[in-house]
């Protein structure tokens, strides 16, 4: 069977050097995630950072899947906001890049995962705004951007259980995560819904109520699975996904 082509976006990285001329810039990506769409026979391709339409069109056209991966805050305005205090990094030409491809992909009915801000990137994408920055925005008081080691699970989340992301999860409603996030969703994108919490009812994971399969969470799993093989179920989920479209 032929395996799924999977395109992962990256983090904007920009490099100095002694050399004369411009800073050099390109993308940067974590092995885990990549290593990930491998290990459940995935062909992950990293994806540069093009600014052609045409060009990201074919590219979509012959992608089997999207992940969108975590890195930088998404810029208020693609859902219609001022910046506010709290408000990170943020990288228009990721923003451009990433929001034009959900939704060349969803149009041709393709399969989407979300990390972190891959999960704020689709649900913005979609029609959906974000918090700013959940320290003075949300009522909560669970410490979402944990002071501890990438696969620490430092928090636990309600999943639901009628839901493919429980499904992943072998029918379970409640795991610990890891938790390095300062954003959230907020208003919560038409085409999908929320399908999992944390214990004071911010979403943690959101996934596409019909039609192609999208699906995001809010933590890390690509820093889990090499602990518990049952994370890479929201690997496997994609790649099945796109071996069923």
């Amino acid at each position: 069977m032929t395996k799924p082509v999977i395109g992962l976006t990256g983090m904007r990285h920009t490099r100095t050097t002694t050399l004369p001329g411009l800073p050099l810039q390109g993308v940067a990506l974590s092995d885990d995630y990549t290593l990930g769409v491998q290990s459940v026979d995935g062909i992950p391709m990293v994806i540069p950072f093009l600014s052609d339409d045409v060009t990201l069109g074919e590219l979509a056209r012959r992608l089997d899947g999207l992940l969108l991966t975590g890195g930088e805050d998404v810029d208020p305005a693609t859902y219609g906001q001022e910046p506010r205090y709290g408000l990170g990094d943020v990288v228009a030409e990721r923003d451009r890049l990433e929001i034009s491809l959900v939704q060349m992909m969803r149009a041709q009915g393709k399969p989407i995962l979300g990390i972190c801000r891959g999960m704020q990137v689709l649900n913005v994408a979609l029609g959906g705004t974000l918090y700013q920055d959940i320290p003075r925005e949300w009522k909560g008081k669970t410490q979402h951007s944990q002071k501890a080691s990438r696969n620490h699970l430092s928090h636990r989340v309600k999943l639901e259980r009628a839901s493919r992301l429980a499904t992943c999860f072998g029918g379970k409603t409640s795991i610990r995560v890891n938790s390095f996030h300062h954003q959230a969703v907020k208003d919560i994108a038409k085409p999908l819904r929320a399908v999992a919490w944390d214990a004071e009812g911010l979403v943690e994971g959101i996934e596409s109520k019909e039609g192609p399969f999208a699906l995001a969470v809010q933590w890390h799993p690509e820093n889990l699975w090499r602990d518990d093989e049952t994370v890479l179920g929201l690997f496997r989920a994609l790649v099945d996904a796109c071996r069923d479209s």
